[in-house]
């Protein structure tokens, strides 16, 4: 069951954000939905997780997440998972764009928020604070549980055949 979720993790949420002053003095403001965001529990020893979640834009512009934030980690970067000539990697990502009244879901085998580099081992159901950066410099503080991957999964985890 998908929950909407507000950044502070509390259900429901459109979150508004003003954006910069557009030419002719009109105010734009970006509207972003997360929904269902969790961190995947890293196995011990492990380098690097990722978090996931979906993003939805009901307003009748894009939205840009062009950065993401977590303490405790060396680097946190947008990426998206690809399959190539049957490679499986990852590409860094400039921004993760939001289609004006759509969606852009952050799933293992796709775009996810890589967390790389962690001070310490998370623990299953400790919740970690991310922040994203939208376009125009807006921040979205969005508050993400450690769970286990067939957890958040409802079991029948997407692996891909890949690690975070």
């Amino acid at each position: 069951m998908n929950k909407m979720m507000t950044a502070a993790g509390r259900p429901l949420a459109t979150l508004l954000f003003a954006g910069s002053l557009l030419l002719g003095g009109a105010a734009q403001a970006a509207d972003l939905d997360v929904i269902d965001p969790w961190v995947a529990l890293a196995p011990p020893g492990a380098h690097a997780t990722a978090a996931f979640m979906e993003f939805h834009n009901p307003g009748d512009q894009p939205v840009d997440v062009v950065a993401a934030g977590a303490d405790g980690f060396q680097a946190v970067e947008l990426h998206r998972s690809v399959n190539e000539n049957g490679m499986h990697r990852m590409i860094q990502q400039e921004r993760i764009t939001v289609p004006a009244g759509g969606a852009v879901h952050l799933a293992p085998g796709g775009y996810h928020v890589m967390l790389i580099g962690a001070e310490r081992e998370l623990e299953e159901g400790e919740v970690l604070t991310l922040e994203l950066t939208l376009g125009g410099g807006s921040r979205l503080s969005v508050d993400a549980p450690v769970k286990r991957r067939e957890q958040a999964m409802g079991g029948h985890g997407h692996e891909h055949g890949h690690d975070h």
